[in-house]
């Protein structure tokens, strides 16, 4: 009986689900029409699952519990691949909760550091700029966010692609498609660094120092993860490549073109701030005829209609253009792990020094390398 009852609810699981996802990458809170939708189906979500456990019935549970996700797709805000509808990792927020967590209030009014320590502060997920018609201000922009339940995962990726479907006469052999699918089995990849030593009253008694510290654990890491997927997306077997045409732009287009004509749809176009500045100054000159009329959109950094991400972890000269969802950054589910100590070394603990470890765990996956091309723009 309880799991008929929780089959019924899988279509208002649904719609809850929709109306808290649309809140979310509209950035704002639930209105009270969506509230008065959404709060009465997740008391009665909330109500079948005591029940459940009550029975203590882990067959049931375990079974209800698949149902339900393979209906509404996992978690809200998620697909049944853990692939993050509509959002992207930001690092924004992981650089002040950890400044905030090294540094607090020792009860008597004023900050203090622990000799020691350790701290998890959650990845943090934003809506993507791109679809609310903002600018791509870096990689992380441009990529979907898949979140791993484990270090060791396996994808499932498309490496080749050939059509075969025709006109057949009655009993004749129909003809095999071949879709190239193989079983990709990785492993997240650490991605830490170590600070300095830092004077430990430094840091207690100047606040502005504390602002420092989170802005820089915000920039090495963003920086690394982006240098991790384009190395990531230059070591994959099967992407396509594109040789230099005459100018950059020239060159980006033919690069869209094969992303059209192996059947995908351009997503985005990652490219070296150098490269990016070599385009702005080409169209906004006077005498560059082949820049005039071209489709591009200085505020929204759109060339063609496909948003531009610039990152310095790319190589000037190399561009990289994107199929839409062809490549996924993965996450794990920890978060980024924080630790900080004046022991790390007898020589820290008689200069009285601190330093930090900072570190997570990240993936790329290439789903379809048909859906990269690597294009050479000098």
């Amino acid at each position: 009986m309880l799991k008929s009852k929780a089959q019924e609810l899988l279509p208002d699981l649904d719609r809850a689900r929709d109306i808290i996802a649309k809140a979310e990458l509209e950035s704002r809170p639930m209105t009270t029409a969506e509230k008065a939708t959404v709060d009465p189906i997740l008391q009665r979500s909330k109500s079948i699952t005591d029940a459940l456990r009550r029975e203590r019935d882990e067959a049931t549970i375990m079974a209800v519990a698949r149902g339900m996700a393979d209906e509404i797709g996992g978690p809200i805000g998620t697909s049944t691949t853990g692939v993050k509808t509509g959002q992207r990792l930001s690092f924004k927020g992981m650089a002040a909760g950890v400044a905030t967590r090294m540094l607090g209030d020792n009860g008597f009014g004023t900050k203090s550091l622990a000799p020691s320590g350790a701290t998890v502060v959650a990845q943090a997920f934003v809506p993507d700029p791109v679809a609310l018609g903002r600018a791509a201000t870096g990689l992380l922009d441009i990529l979907p966010v898949r979140v791993q339940t484990s270090a060791e995962y396996a994808f499932i990726q498309q490496a080749t692609r050939t059509n075969n479907a025709q006109e057949v006469a009655e009993g004749a052999i129909k003809p095999t498609t071949v879709l190239g699918l193989d079983r990709i089995e990785q492993t997240l990849a650490v991605i830490a660094h170590l600070s300095e030593g830092v004077p430990r009253y430094w840091i207690a008694d100047n606040a502005a120092l504390e602002t420092f510290v989170a802005a820089e654990l915000d920039h090495g890491l963003r920086l690394a993860v982006e240098a991790k997927v384009v190395s990531d997306l230059n070591g994959t077997s099967g992407v396509q490549t594109q040789t230099f045409s005459t100018s950059i732009v020239e060159t980006i287009r033919k690069a869209l073109t094969k992303i059209e004509v192996a059947g995908y749809t351009p997503g985005a176009i990652a490219l070296h701030p150098a490269d990016f500045e070599l385009i702005e100054l080409g169209v906004s000159t006077a005498n560059a005829i082949e820049y005039r009329g071209i489709p591009f959109d200085a505020a929204s950094r759109r060339l063609f209609g496909v948003p531009i991400a610039t990152t310095i972890s790319a190589t000037a000269g190399v561009g990289h253009v994107l199929a839409a969802d062809a490549v996924v950054l993965d996450v794990d589910s920890q978060g980024v792990q924080v630790q900080w100590s004046e022991n790390s070394n007898a020589e820290d603990f008689a200069r009285n020094l601190i330093r930090a470890r900072v570190e997570g765990r990240f993936g790329t996956s290439v789903l379809s390398p048909l859906g990269v091309v690597i294009a050479t723009l000098d």
